[in-house]
């Protein structure tokens, strides 16, 4: 754990010399973020016991409150080209922080209420989170551009790869904070009374929103022909830059990756109905998540963030696949016959998955920031988020459908280590597809300004005219001579 901490201290050392007052709100909104994580058990809990939902119910029902994740891009859309009360970012902030807190609020207030009262709730709770976090990381891809265009960088990953590693790095230690805290509450508070102290968090984030310096943008004077403050012309700028194939296809292999089903919500149920375990060793256990999360950040920015993406997300993946089967020994209570106890199987083997989960996904964050052009930052990153929640969310679809299939629920879990084995599989299918990752051409697409992008597109398109002469001369290209079939 000193280890840990010695190195946040150092990755925070090392801003300070050239530190930017915008590490500030994307600390505190990123911290934000990873503390909420304070409730997560309790409504858990309160979703399996209080309402009496199946694995499968409970995975659906979850997913359909994480919507507004998949519209991601519409929030970027909104923050990029709609200022409110004269600011881009810190108004957006103020105003749905205040609407998470009161979300959390009403869930404290909302005892016996119905289900569908709850999942309203819950929705509106992850649409003000999702909102700030859009936020939060537009501001963070501005902060790496600004970096590169000032400093003159010419390995923009170096920035990327810190600005992202802060983030998330700090989102985890809010994580590990309200893990630590998560399970040890329960057995003091109702759901209620640790909904209502969740609230506190995001009250804070509105109070140090109000001292965030953003240039106020004088609202009567909004030139609309300025991409920036035109939704339609940010709207074009997006799908220009969107359509390369460059572009799309790594962004197609990323929502492809994230699609694996889930086993999340059945392996709370065998850990809870199973093996027994109580809400204080799981929130030990979340702990551990955070603190192999944070590990995996640290050890990917000061070791492995100059590696080639192809190279370490097919290694990392490889090794969280070895990892997510040996959960197999647990479920068939292998780890017993050899001795194992349980809690001591499970932080092990958790914790490893967790760690070599985060080593899998950093690269996959890094290159979504490289990919977000000047102008459409918070859009084109939103959009990039958007695809792995998309993709989460139909994992936990995917997970639910097969639960179902092969009659896994909370009173028959015979077959839950075949579950394991084929829903593995999903994790390795998008390796083949590896190839289409071109991290040099991508950074100078990035880099290039879209007006002079499309002024290639036209100049390279022939006249109507001279179109039907092409056509005349040269035969249409059979499948075989085209190399994108």
């Amino acid at each position: 754990m000193s280890i840990i901490c010695t190195k946040l201290f150092d990755q925070f050392n090392q801003l300070y010399s050239s530190f930017n007052p915008s590490y500030f709100i994307i600390g505190v909104t990123a911290f934000n973020q990873g503390i909420q994580h304070l409730s997560d058990l309790s409504v858990n809990y309160m979703l399996k016991d209080e309402y009496g939902l199946s694995p499968a119910m409970m995975g659906l029902y979850l997913s359909y409150t994480t919507l507004p994740w998949m519209i991601k891009p519409f929030w970027g859309i909104i923050t990029d080209s709609k200022p409110l009360l004269g600011y881009r970012r810190k108004s957006y902030i103020i105003l749905f922080g205040i609407l998470d807190a009161l979300g959390w609020i009403m869930m404290s207030k909302n005892k016996d209420g119905s289900l569908v009262s709850v999942l309203l709730l819950l929705f509106l709770i992850q649409l003000s989170i999702c909102f700030v976090n859009v936020v939060g990381e537009a501001i963070l891809v501005e902060v790496a551009a600004q970096a590169q265009r000032e400093q003159q960088q010419n390995n923009f990953q170096h920035g990327a790869s810190r600005n992202v590693s802060i983030f998330f790095g700090v989102r985890a230690v809010g994580s590990l904070l309200s893990a630590y805290s998560s399970g040890a509450l329960l057995h003091y508070f109702t759901y209620q009374q640790i909904f209502m102290i969740t609230s506190i968090f995001p009250m804070i984030l509105v109070f140090v929103s109000f001292f965030y310096q953003e240039q106020r943008i004088d609202l009567n004077q909004l030139d609309q022909n300025d991409r920036k403050n035109n939704t339609t012309q940010c709207l074009k700028d997006f799908w220009q830059f969107f359509k390369n194939p460059l572009i799309y296809k790594p962004v197609m292999l990323i929502f492809a990756f994230m699609m694996a089903p889930s086993s999340s919500t059945i392996m709370f149920f065998f850990y809870t109905e199973v093996l027994g375990f109580d809400p204080k060793f799981l929130g030990q256990l979340k702990f551990m998540y955070a603190v192999a999360s944070i590990s995996g950040v640290l050890i990917y920015n000061n070791f492995l963030r100059d590696i080639q993406f192809r190279k370490i997300f097919l290694v990392t993946t490889f090794l969280y696949y070895l990892c997510y089967q040996s959960i197999i020994i647990l479920v068939t209570r292998k780890n017993v016959e050899w001795g194992i106890n349980d809690k001591i199987f499970c932080i092990g083997d958790q914790v490893m998955l967790q760690f070599v989960g985060e080593l899998n996904i950093m690269p996959v964050l890094v290159l979504a920031c490289r990919m977000c052009p000047k102008h459409i930052e918070a859009t084109m990153y939103a959009m990039l988020m958007s695809t792995i929640n998309f993709g989460s969310m139909l994992g936990s679809w995917l997970g639910a459908l097969f639960l179902i299939w092969m009659k896994i629920d909370q009173t028959d879990y015979s077959r839950l280590w075949l579950f394991i084995a084929i829903t593995g599989v999903f994790i390795l299918l998008p390796l083949p597809w590896l190839y289409v990752v071109r991290e040099d051409e991508i950074l100078k697409q990035r880099e290039k300004p879209i007006e002079e992008d499309k002024k290639e597109v036209q100049s390279s398109t022939p006249s109507t005219s001279k179109r039907d002469e092409v056509e005349e001369k040269v035969p249409l290209l059979s499948n075989e001579d085209n190399p994108n079939q």
